[in-house]
């Protein structure tokens, strides 16, 4: 989770950093700030540096979510695999409905 954190941080700020230069720019050569394309524009301009500048964190994000879902198959995996030897165990044991399991 910590990899999560730091990632959602890091692209929280270079969108406020980016808001506020783009802002103070339009401010200086407009006079007034439209907020609503300052935004559209801070997304952009944000989403584009991130994509370059938080290649490290991303990476590290995502094999961390590539981890816990191997871990979480292998467990689903194991799981199932018991379920069926128990099964196996009490068809041998003349349990069950009759059935034979060849």
């Amino acid at each position: 989770m910590k990899e999560f954190w730091i990632y959602t941080g890091l692209r929280l700020l270079s969108l406020v950093a980016t808001f506020g230069i783009v802002a103070g720019i339009w401010s200086l050569v407009a006079g007034e700030v439209n907020l609503f394309f300052a935004v559209i524009l801070a997304f952009l301009i944000s989403g584009a540096l991130s994509f370059f500048v938080l290649d490290p964190q991303r990476r590290a994000f995502a094999e961390k979510v590539e981890a816990r879902a191997a871990k979480a198959v292998a467990a689903a995996r194991a799981k199932e695999d018991g379920e069926i030897d128990s099964e196996a165990d009490t068809a041998s044991n003349g349990e069950g409905d009759g059935h034979k399991v060849s």
